[in-house]
């Protein structure tokens, strides 16, 4: 599913999850809200030192008091992220009782990859799926070039809680790498995983008509050692399109397969709703792994703020 953005494909009802960012597009959501009022909200803010963040920050505790809406502020570091959720799942389960009628609304626009999937996790195993509505902001455009990179270097590999899987030697490894605009880790998990069967996933057509090829580009170097028929395209917005595409590449994931998976996102937030939406039906899951970059490059990343979209709707 994707949506443009409406207040009138939200919920009554709801709570709001939102996150602060270096990226202005963390407000997206919050500069549309019209006449849509949620009960309460839930701010996330990352640890580490960050003014544009910090700025971003005040910025939505501001809309949200404009607003007259009551949010709860929760602290996450992002490099101890298993202890960080469980300190602040006391906090959530106060705003989300066990067993509460309440709806979700979950702006997860700038979480990065592996908090948003052990989030998406944790609201499923509360029994909230079907009372989830996702939603995303594009940036206007990422800055980046094949001399900013988004990130440097690869410090960790480490399988997501939550969506591990042991990979058995009696099965051969099937790596499916989702491609970004972070040609040098892509290639560090590559050499570092070693897979028996690689497939590269394209975000295509991406965001914008004027950015096809850059992904092409910017992992060059990757796209010369993985053969051409194992690279395959998938929409760049639409996560029902990754979770057919993994369907077909995978197998529709009823029964044990024949060789052990591991997924890679280093592509779209909306791709990893698909890789979710994915995992969570399937019998013999893949295995989800991280690959953390010495440090982001916050100061050439994103700017403005794009299109918003409705990628769930709860029921």
């Amino acid at each position: 599913m994707k949506l443009a953005f409406s207040t009138d494909l939200l919920p009554e009802n709801a709570i709001l999850i939102a996150c602060s960012s270096h990226e202005v597009r963390c407000r997206g959501m919050l500069l549309n809200l019209g006449n849509w009022k949620p009960q309460s909200a839930v701010l996330f803010h990352y640890d580490d030192t960050n003014p544009r963040r910090e700025k971003n920050h005040k910025l939505m505790e501001e809309d949200l008091r404009k607003a007259g809406i009551c949010t709860t502020g929760l602290q996450f570091t992002e490099s101890n992220a298993v202890k960080s959720l469980h300190d602040n799942m006391k906090q959530l389960r106060e705003v989300l009782p066990p067993g509460s009628n309440c709806n979700v609304v979950f702006d997860i626009s700038v979480f990065t990859k592996r908090h948003l999937l052990m989030m998406l996790r944790w609201l499923d195993d509360e029994g909230l799926w079907d009372r989830l509505t996702l939603v995303y902001s594009e940036p206007e455009d990422y800055d980046v070039s094949s001399f900013i990179p988004l990130s440097f270097g690869l410090s960790s590999l480490q399988q997501i809680p939550g969506f591990s899987a042991c990979a058995d030697l009696s099965r051969p490894l099937h790596l499916v790498l989702f491609l970004g605009y972070e040609g040098d880790r892509a290639m560090a998990v590559y050499e570092h995983v070693q897979p028996m069967r690689a497939t590269l996933v394209i975000p295509h057509p991406p965001y914008k008509p004027m950015w096809a090829g850059r992904t092409e580009e910017l992992n060059a170097d990757l796209l010369t050692v993985v053969d051409s028929k194992c690279v395959v395209k998938v929409d760049a917005i639409d996560p029902e399109a990754t979770q057919l595409a993994l369907s077909r590449i995978l197998g529709p994931g009823n029964k044990r397969s024949e060789e052990a998976s591991i997924i890679c996102p280093l592509g779209t937030k909306p791709q990893m709703v698909g890789i979710y939406n994915y995992i969570r039906s399937s019998a013999d899951p893949s295995a989800v792994i991280y690959a953390s970059p010495l440090r982001h490059n916050h100061d050439f990343f994103s700017h403005g703020l794009g299109p918003t979209w409705i990628l769930k709707r709860g029921k």
